[in-house]
C-alpha cells in the first residue's frame, strides 16, 4: 500500500548514506538546458534538454535522466544512477540508454573513476584507447554545466566539447 508520505517528487536522502553521494546531491531537482553536439561531420546540432535528479533506492542513491531530441528529431532518453559503495570504498556509475537500448558501466571498482576538481565534478570511464571524460562545473545553486569529452588514444590526448549543456534549476 502506497501512502502520501511514500510519494515524493525527487526523493529523500537517507541520514545514513554516504557521505560521498554529497557530490552529485546538486542535481537534484528539474533542470532545463540548451545543449550543443559535435557531429561526425564537424558541424554542430543544438538542441534543448531536461534532466531530472532523484534521490532512489532507499535515499542511498541518485538516479537522473536526461530528455531531449537527437538531431534528426528522435526522442533521446536516458538515466544515470549514482551509488557509492561503503564496503568496496568506490563510485557505482551506470548509464542506461533508453533510446538506444545498451547499458554504459562508468565506473565501478574494476574502472572509472569520480573526483572532484574545484568546482567540477569529473567522472572518467571507458576501456581500452576510449575514454570518455564528464564535466560537471558546478557554477551556482541554479546552474551547472556539463561537458563530455572523448579520448581515443586512452587519454593522452582528448576532443574537448564533444558535447556541451549549460542547464539552470527550473524547480
Amino acid at each position: 500500500m502506497t501512502t502520501q508520505s511514500d510519494v515524493t517528487t525527487y526523493g529523500n536522502r537517507n541520514a545514513q548514506a554516504p557521505d560521498q553521494l554529497n557530490l552529485f546531491s546538486f542535481i537534484i531537482g528539474k533542470w532545463d538546458g540548451k545543449g550543443r553536439a559535435r557531429l561526425e561531420d564537424g558541424t554542430h546540432a543544438e538542441f534543448e534538454l531536461t534532466w531530472i535528479g532523484r534521490y532512489v533506492l532507499d535515499g542511498m542513491a541518485i538516479a537522473d535522466e536526461g530528455h531531449s531530441m537527437t538531431p534528426d528529431g528522435k526522442p533521446c532518453f536516458g538515466i544515470s544512477l549514482r551509488y557509492f559503495d561503503t564496503k568496496r570504498d568506490s563510485w557505482i556509475v551506470e548509464f542506461l540508454n533508453v533510446s538506444g537500448s545498451f547499458i554504459r558501466k562508468q565506473v565501478n571498482p574494476n574502472g572509472g573513476s569520480v573526483s572532484r576538481e574545484g568546482d567540477t565534478i569529473v567522472v572518467l570511464s571507458g576501456s581500452g584507447e576510449t575514454v570518455i571524460r564528464e564535466n560537471y562545473r558546478v557554477a551556482s545553486e541554479n546552474k551547472f554545466i556539463y561537458t563530455l569529452d572523448m579520448s581515443r588514444d586512452g587519454g593522452r590526448s582528448w576532443d574537448n566539447g564533444s558535447i556541451e549543456m549549460t542547464m539552470t534549476r527550473a524547480d
